[in-house]
């Protein structure tokens, strides 16, 4: 065609000049392509990619420019992330004898970006094809870039699922039909008898199972105890599956089964499992009837909402139990303060017997070779009192809520260096090896003085409670945290202890291996100053004579 048509009819008659035509803009073509496409160079990395396949993926041009595309998309599971991976291989592959097929589909399950997806994931379908481009004044097939062109088929698969959905549904109902068709007559008396048994449950729901095809036929009432629609049908397989609670379906068929075999009536009450909506108690009672043969013919039964008397009835239950835990909870603590009180005289009482003894040793006898054997004595029963002290103080403060810390930058490992040399002394006097040769140098946002309170507690509990063997203290970085980890070798921890060896007055020492000094404060006090900063500990032990590892986590500064 050698001329331009123009609606002008003074152009009629005028020769197309190519020169006149508008330029054709392709990168606007380009945005403006209904189907979803990505442009590659050889090296696989995204060059270009247009509006629809952005708002596909969710993303934008920034996102995804001078990435591979194997890297970009990264969204479900492994197993569909690999099989992106895999359609995206072989049709690059593909691509180098020209242009690829279209891909099998790939299910993805991504993000939802609308506000009626609520946040969830959505199952999307696609399928890709690739193609290479030509070189500008070169023949097709040899460019250095590669098209991947990206359809989406989602609404075609969910179309045709719902296709199938809707004719198993019609074969269902037809089958159905054909055989209540096919055994009208011989029935008719049977259904006369059942008519009258549902009669007499008339302000119950009425139900009837059939254990050949797994039908179940019912009353309306029955339908709406259940939470269903009067056109629903139901089956014993959605019964179970969707509409009696998970917890309660073993239960259910247990009392069934048993009832049947004993050929007894069966009464049992469950939830049903709705999720669009507060679960509901109902009652169901049923009985078997059987053939001439003892086999099972049918099962008839009824069904009643007992939703506002078992909500009573549990809630009765919950009050019970929770005023039991009431009274279980003040007796222990009313326990564990007659053993605190207990403890607490007997550890003051020690230390104070002991400075009065040496105080009036060194009065009576005046002479001085006792003099530095009795200040060491007297300073370190001192210095026991002291932390007793300190550590009822801070008790009490952290109960009212007055404790607070200071944080500032603490190289924690230096910290716990020096509180391992201050212990030293006295695990080497029990015989004990303390390794503290794992320290590395970690910043943290702490209170100077309440970590070395923290490290102090936990070191000597392990030599407290090894009476041979080693300790070992550790810091280490990992995954943006410090790690403070203390390992003994000592008496371990039971299971059941080991649940509660945070809590206050709480000393797990009850088996006769002989009482161990403190007021059961440590780690309760340790527990409390790692929140304060914002931290976390936790304590393991493979059980008594095992040993135990207690280990602080703390943000690291940066």
């Amino acid at each position: 065609m050698n001329s331009y048509a123009h609606p002008d009819p003074q152009m009629d008659s005028r020769q197309y000049d190519p020169s006149e035509a508008p330029t054709l803009d392709a990168a606007a073509a380009f945005e403006c392509l209904p189907d979803a496409y990505l442009i590659l160079n050889r090296r696989h990395e995204v060059v270009l990619a247009n509006a629809r396949y952005l708002d596909l993926v969710g993303q934008s041009m920034s996102d995804i420019r001078g990435r591979p595309v194997h890297d970009i998309n990264q969204f479900g599971s492994a197993t569909q992330r690999e099989a992106r991976r895999s359609l995206l291989e072989t049709a690059l592959r593909q691509v180098t004898n020209g242009e690829s097929d279209w891909s099998p589909l790939l299910r993805y399950e991504m993000p939802g970006r609308r506000e009626s997806d609520g946040g969830k994931t959505i199952t999307r379908y696609w399928k890709i094809k690739a193609s290479l481009l030509p070189a500008r004044g070169g023949p097709a097939g040899h460019g250095g870039y590669i098209a991947v062109r990206v359809s989406e088929e989602t609404d075609r698969v969910e179309e045709l699922e719902r296709e199938q959905r809707e004719r198993a549904k019609l074969r269902s109902q037809a089958q159905l039909r054909q055989v209540l068709a096919d055994e009208a007559r011989a029935q008719l008396r049977e259904h006369q008898e059942r008519f009258q048994i549902a009669m007499t449950f008339s302000q119950l729901g009425a139900w009837e199972l059939d254990p050949a095809t797994g039908m179940i036929e019912c009353t309306d009432q029955c339908k709406r105890n259940l939470g269903l629609s009067t056109s629903d049908v139901l089956t014993e397989g959605r019964l179970f599956d969707e509409i009696v609670h998970p917890d309660d379906r073993p239960r259910l068929r247990a009392a069934m089964g048993a009832a049947l075999d004993r050929r007894e009536h069966f009464e049992v009450d469950y939830r049903t499992g709705w999720t669009d909506g507060p679960a509901r108690w109902i009652l169901v009672r049923g009985v078997g009837r059987y053939r001439e043969d003892g086999s099972l013919a049918m099962i008839l039964g009824f069904t009643l909402d007992i939703t506002v008397r078992k909500e009573a009835e549990l809630e009765q239950q919950a009050i019970a139990e929770n005023e039991k835990r009431a009274r279980e909870h003040s007796e222990h603590l009313a326990t564990a303060m007659d053993h605190f009180v207990t403890t607490v005289s007997h550890e003051l009482r020690s230390p104070l017997n002991a400075i009065l003894l040496w105080t009036d040793l060194l009065q009576r006898a005046g002479d001085p070779q006792h003099l530095a054997r009795a200040t060491g004595v007297i300073q370190r029963n001192a210095r026991q009192l002291s932390h007793m002290v300190d550590d009822l103080l801070d008790s009490g403060a952290i109960v009212t809520g007055k404790l607070s810390v200071h944080l500032q930058p603490v190289d924690i490992g230096a910290l716990a260096g020096h509180v391992a040399e201050d212990i030293r002394m006295n695990a080497e006097a029990k015989g004990l090896k303390l390794i503290a040769d794992d320290l590395a140098s970690s910043i943290v946002m702490a209170d100077e003085n309440r970590m070395k309170q923290i490290v102090w507690n936990l070191l000597s509990n392990a030599v407290k409670f090894s009476p041979e063997g080693t300790v070992e203290l550790s810091v280490r970085e990992r995954d943006g945290m410090v790690e403070l980890a203390v390992r003994d070798t000592g008496r371990g921890i039971d299971a059941e202890s080991l649940g509660r060896i945070f809590e206050r007055f709480e000393q797990v020492n009850e088996d006769g291996s002989g009482r161990v000094a403190g007021l059961g404060l440590g780690l309760w006090l340790v527990k409390n100053l790692v929140d304060l900063h914002r931290g976390q500990i936790s304590a393991r032990s493979d059980g008594p004579g095992q040993g135990a590892t207690f280990v602080v986590r703390v943000p690291v500064y940066r």
